[in-house]
């Protein structure tokens, strides 16, 4: 089971659907969020992005933190998420076994390309991404994910509230726990 990576009580803008988990051509594991910080484009944000699951930390640098699920301590072994885009500054080192809802670090662009500070989260199990838009689709503390198609596109539903991805902040794209 896993939670939504931010903190109870505190609503995230869902700002984007299935996409490519690392680079261009990778399965659409990825899903995005942004913290509500009333501010745009790429900034410090004080939000905290939290561990969807209980877990050791494998690799902590380059904006990216892998979390292993299975406790090997291989990042290409049973299930993995990346939790992409987290400053350096406060970010938890590599080693650290985290339980769900501990402070990963805060969102940013940090990482690789991006044009708003946000978290990217995506799922592999034994190295290989694990499409959020198929077969097994990312449930996040009952937030379902599905796809529309396109990348970038789609919507988390959980009970009979609907919420669509959208590159904007709104409060029909907000995710509350």
């Amino acid at each position: 089971d896993l939670r939504l990576p931010f903190e109870a009580g505190e609503g995230w803008f869902f700002t984007s659907g299935p996409h490519s988990a690392w680079g261009n051509g990778a399965a659409w594991a990825a899903l995005d969020f942004a913290p509500d910080d009333e501010q745009f484009g790429c900034y410090d944000s004080d939000a905290w992005v939290m561990a969807a699951a209980d877990g050791l930390v494998v690799r902590s640098a380059d904006g990216a933190v892998v979390q292993d699920l299975d406790g090997d301590g291989q990042e290409g072994t049973g299930w993995t998420i990346l939790y992409m885009h987290i400053a350096e500054h406060d970010r938890v080192k590599e080693g650290a076994y985290l339980e769900a809802g501990d402070r990963i670090g805060r969102p940013s662009c940090e990482g690789g390309p991006a044009t708003g500070t946000h978290l990217h989260i995506a799922r592999r199990y034994n190295g290989e991404w694990i499409p959020a838009d198929q077969d097994i689709p990312f449930n996040l503390g009952g937030w379902v994910s599905s796809g529309d198609g396109l990348e970038y596109d789609g919507t988390l539903k959980k009970g009979e509230r609907s919420v669509s991805a959208s590159g904007y902040p709104d409060e029909e794209n907000k995710i509350l726990p």
